[in-house]
């Protein structure tokens, strides 16, 4: 009866050690990568524009896919620098499993005057 049991519990036991967990890596921005973006020249003052935040899809290779405004600074040329600049940015692709897989990143741009 011994053996039974402990031959039963070994084949319950089995698929938790075939199949670990997914391991998943988040895509990450390369430090100190990213360019400036440019002030555009236009006539607005800084009191109106608001935060940019974007949503890049990251390929496996690291390069930036697709660019979506998911916040726009209140101006499409404002959005549009910021878009210019981050895309210019190095990433690390995501990774499953030790494999790279596109995933989005998500970043926000707040401009300054220097």
């Amino acid at each position: 009866m011994r053996r039974l049991l402990l031959s039963a519990c070994l084949l319950l036991a089995a698929p938790a050690f075939a199949r670990p967990p997914h391991e998943r890596i988040a895509a990450s921005l390369v430090a100190g990568s990213c360019p400036t973006p440019q002030w555009p020249h236009t006539a607005i003052r800084l009191e109106e524009i608001l935060p940019t935040k974007i949503a890049f899809l990251i390929g496996t290779d690291g390069r930036v896919r697709n660019a979506t405004i998911e916040h726009s600074a209140g101006h499409r040329l404002w959005d549009e620098a910021v878009i210019k600049a981050l895309s210019r940015c190095r990433f690390r692709a995501g990774r499953i499993d030790g494999k790279p897989v596109p995933d989005v990143i998500r970043m926000q741009h707040i401009w300054t005057r220097d």
